[in-house]
């Protein structure tokens, strides 16, 4: 049953619901400095390609991650039953929390186009922005808070909330360094980045701090044993150690930190890569020996 109620769609979604909030929060705090500090034309146009562009991404990927979330609920009554006849459920604020970022995110993408009809300047561009920031916090800690309250010993600590925060974070920087790379053609916002790499660093640090405070405390709840032995099974202990450990925060980590001493701009950006992928083993590893 519990299978059944945390599948394969509920990993998909948890991870894109959090990458894209985090990729929103992200952009549109990058967005509200930007504007305060004095930038040459070139780099202002580069910036707003690639806020347009960001925005683009982070809605599509919460429209997926909504649709995941649908899909997971089993038929199409039950779906519209949310939205239609809410009750105070954590599925409840977990949907509208998402449908309500969508809308700021297509609201700021519209907004961003080039001759858009929308425009959005000053005092209400820096409010929808931050609204935008507000909605993407809820979402990032939404997806800890799904599995906190889902009454599964192996999930029963609150660091899962802050951890799927940081995670979320980490995912949503490396969305949008991945999206800064891509059109570097026609962006020179290669060398802006490196403050966001530096945070990119602290939140994987952070990230590492939960992580360990997470696994502790399961360590010490005799009811989480079931889960900590599949856990601890070869494989599952393969993509706990390579995949969250390397992939999602040692080697990001590293790479990274090269890269932030260097003088140059990053040639590749293999640790967005590896970090969200990272990222998505983090889901699969928590859900699949929390639910067995």
């Amino acid at each position: 049953m519990r299978g059944a109620l945390y599948g394969s769609l509920v990993i998909v979604y948890l991870f894109l619901g959090g990458a894209a909030a985090g990729a929103l929060f992200v952009m549109s705090a990058w967005s509200f400095a930007f504007r305060r500090s004095e930038n040459p034309a070139r780099l202002l146009t580069a910036f707003e390609s690639l806020r347009s562009r960001t925005y683009t991404v982070g809605f599509l990927l919460l429209a997926f991650a909504m649709i995941c979330l649908l899909g997971d609920l089993g038929n199409p009554g039950r779906a519209l039953m949310v939205f239609f006849l809410p009750h105070p459920t954590v599925i409840t604020f977990g949907a509208y929390t998402l449908a309500i970022e969508a809308l700021l995110a297509a609201l700021l993408l519209a907004a961003s186009l080039p001759n858009s009809p929308l425009t959005l300047r000053g005092r209400w561009l820096d409010i929808v922005e931050a609204l935008c920031c507000i909605g993407a916090l809820a979402t990032m800690a939404y997806t800890g808070i799904f599995l906190f309250q889902g009454s599964i010993p192996f999930w029963n600590h609150w660091s899962i909330i802050v951890l799927f925060v940081f995670s979320s974070l980490s995912s949503g920087v490396s969305v949008v360094l991945l999206i800064d790379w891509f059109t570097q053609g026609q962006s020179l916002l290669l060398r802006a980045t490196k403050p966001l790499q530096i945070c990119h660093v602290a939140c994987l640090a952070v990230e590492v701090v939960f992580l360990t405070l997470f696994v502790n405390a399961a360590f010490r709840n005799p009811l989480a044993d079931a889960s900590l032995s599949l856990l601890m099974e070869p494989e599952m202990l393969a993509i706990a150690g390579v995949g969250v450990i390397g992939m999602g925060i040692a080697l990001p980590i590293t790479l990274e930190t090269y890269s932030i001493t260097r003088k140059e701009c990053r040639a590749i950006p293999v640790s967005d890569f590896i970090c969200l992928l990272g990222g998505l083993c983090l889901r699969y590893c928590l859900i699949t020996c929390g639910v067995h």
